[in-house]
C-alpha cells in the first residue's frame, strides 16, 4: 500500500496519534481529527528521514523515486531551471542523497541489522479493531524478517542526531518508541502474525556515521504495553462523549518543576 494511502486513513488509530494523545486528549483531535486543522508541514528532518528510510530499506526503489541534483547547479539559472523542470521525480541534493547512503553502509556494517534485511517485507500496513475499546487501528512496521509461517522479527528505523546510549534512551522517551512497539506488537498479533522480536535499529543523521540494534528491557517494554492500553481507553471514551479537554476543566495545581525546587536539608548562610 503506497504511504499516501496509508497516512490518508484517519479513521484508524495510529501511534502517532496516540503519542499526540499522551500530551492531551486536546493535542489529538486538533491535529488528527478537526475539520479545520492546517495540514502539517513537512520539515527538512521528516524529508532526510523519509529518504534514509527509503534507501535503507528499499534502495531498488529509491533510485525509482529520487533524483540527484548535481553539485553546484543553481536553479536560478536558465540550465538548472530546463533541468528541474524536466524531472518526473523528487529533487534531492547530493549532500542529502550522500547521508542516506552512508546511513545505508551503517546499518549494514551491524551484523544483526545486515540480516534482518537481507530478507522480508518492509513498508507492510496492518489494520486491525482493538478487541478491548473496539477502536479500528493501524501501524505500518519499517520491515518484517520473516523467522517462520506467521511469524516475524520487526525492524524499526531511526534517524538519531546523537548516536549515545544516553541519547537513545532520551529518545525512546521523548518519542514514546515504547509505545511504539506495544501498539505495532498488538496490532501485527491481532492480523495473526507473532512478533519474535522488536528491534530499533538507531543510525546517525549525520557524520560520524554509525548504527546500533537496541531492544527494550522487560520493564520498559511493559510500561509500554500499560501506556498504549491507558491511552486507547481514554481515546474511546472522548470519542464516545466528544469530549477532547487539554489538561482539565477546571483549576490545575502547578508549581516548580524537580530540578528547580530547594532540598529540605539546604541551608543558607551568610558571612560578613
Amino acid at each position: 500500500m503506497p504511504a499516501e494511502q496509508y497516512h490518508a486513513d484517519a479513521g484508524s488509530v495510529s501511534n502517532t496519534m496516540l503519542s499526540d494523545m499522551a500530551k492531551s486528549p486536546a493535542h489529538c483531535y486538533a491535529l488528527h481529527l478537526a475539520p479545520n486543522r492546517p495540514k502539517r508541514e513537512v520539515t527538512d528532518a521528516m524529508q532526510a528521514g523519509t529518504l534514509a528510510h527509503m534507501v535503507v530499506l528499499e534502495p531498488a526503489r529509491a533510485k525509482q523515486a529520487y533524483v540527484v541534483k548535481p553539485p553546484g547547479m543553481r536553479f536560478s539559472t536558465r540550465e538548472g531551471m530546463a533541468w528541474r523542470d524536466a524531472q518526473t521525480l523528487q529533487i534531492v541534493s547530493h549532500d542529502d542523497m550522500y547521508a542516506a547512503e552512508a546511513q545505508r553502509e551503517a546499518v549494514m556494517r551491524v551484523t544483526a541489522l545486515r540480516d534482518l534485511l537481507s530478507d522480508g517485507d518492509s513498508e507492510a500496513s496492518a489494520f486491525w479493531t482493538d478487541k478491548a475499546t473496539g477502536l479500528r487501528c493501524r501501524a505500518r512496521p519499517d520491515h518484517l524478517a520473516w523467522t517462520g509461517p506467521k511469524r516475524a522479527t520487526v525492524l524499526d528505523l531511526k534517524t538519531i542526531s546523537e548516536l549515545t546510549p544516553q541519547a537513545v534512551q532520551r529518545a525512546i522517551a521523548t518519542y514514546g518508541y515504547h509505545r511504539q512497539q506495544a501498539h505495532y506488537s498488538n496490532g501485527l498479533r491481532a492480523c495473526g502474525i507473532e512478533v519474535e522480536e522488536f528491534v530499533f535499529g538507531f543510525v546517525s543523521s549525520s557524520y560520524p556515521f554509525l548504527a546500533v540494534a537496541y531492544v527494550l528491557d522487560d520493564e520498559t517494554r511493559d510500561q509500554g504495553e500499560q501506556e498504549v492500553a491507558e491511552l486507547m481507553d481514554q481515546f474511546a471514551t472522548c470519542q464516545r462523549t466528544n469530549h477532547w479537554p487539554a489538561f482539565g476543566d477546571g483549576y490545575q495545581l502547578t508549581g516548580l518543576p524537580a530540578w528547580a525546587k530547594r532540598s529540605s536539608e539546604l541551608e543558607v548562610s551568610y558571612v560578613d
